[in-house]
C-alpha cells in the first residue's frame, strides 16, 4: 500500500514538473496537481515547467493567490542540521531541519531561482532570475542575487 502511494506521488510529481502548458487557459493544471501532493495553493497561481519542490514535505509550502513561479525554480523545505557537524562526522547521519516556505499574494519568482527553507516572500515581491533566497523578502520589493538582496522598493502609484 505504501509503495503504491509513493508511486502515485512520484507520478504526480513527474506530471506536475514536466507538463509543458502552452495555453493560458490550462495554467491551473500544475497547481492542482501540486495540491494533490500536499501543497497549500491559492487561486490563480501560475507554475512554470521544470519547477522542483520538496514533494515529501509539500505541506510546508504555501503559495498565495496570484503568485507566479517561473520555470526551473527550486523550492526547498528541509536542510541538514549542521549544528552538531564536526570534523570526522558523517554528513549522511545528520538530521534534517524542516521549515515552511510562504510565497505571498502576487509575488513573482524569476526563472531558475532557489527558495531555501523558512523563507517568506512578501506580497507583490519580485525575485530576479537565478537568485538564491535565504532570508525573508519584504512586500513590494525587488530582490536579486546570491544570496538575494533587496535592490529596489516598489512605490505606490500616484494618481
Amino acid at each position: 500500500m505504501i509503495q503504491t502511494k509513493l508511486y502515485f506521488l512520484w507520478l504526480l510529481f513527474k506530471i506536475a514538473k514536466n507538463w509543458v502548458i502552452l495555453n493560458r487557459i490550462h495554467v491551473s493544471v500544475r497547481p492542482n496537481i501540486w495540491k494533490l501532493t500536499g501543497c497549500n495553493i491559492g487561486k490563480n497561481v501560475s507554475i512554470g515547467y521544470d519547477v522542483y519542490y520538496d514533494v515529501t514535505n509539500a505541506s510546508y509550502i504555501t503559495i498565495e493567490e496570484g503568485a507566479w513561479i517561473t520555470s526551473r525554480c527550486l523550492i526547498l523545505c528541509h536542510q541538514r542540521d549542521l549544528s552538531n557537524y564536526y570534523e570526522g562526522s558523517d554528513i549522511n547521519k545528520m538530521d534534517y531541519i524542516k521549515r515552511p516556505v510562504l510565497i505571498k499574494k502576487g509575488a513573482h519568482i524569476g526563472m531558475g531561482s532557489i527558495i531555501m527553507p523558512g523563507v517568506i516572500i512578501g506580497e507583490g515581491a519580485i525575485i530576479g532570475a537565478g537568485s538564491i533566497v535565504t532570508k525573508d523578502i519584504p512586500a513590494w520589493t525587488i530582490a536579486i542575487g546570491s544570496p538575494a538582496r533587496v535592490v529596489k522598493v516598489i512605490r505606490e502609484k500616484v494618481t
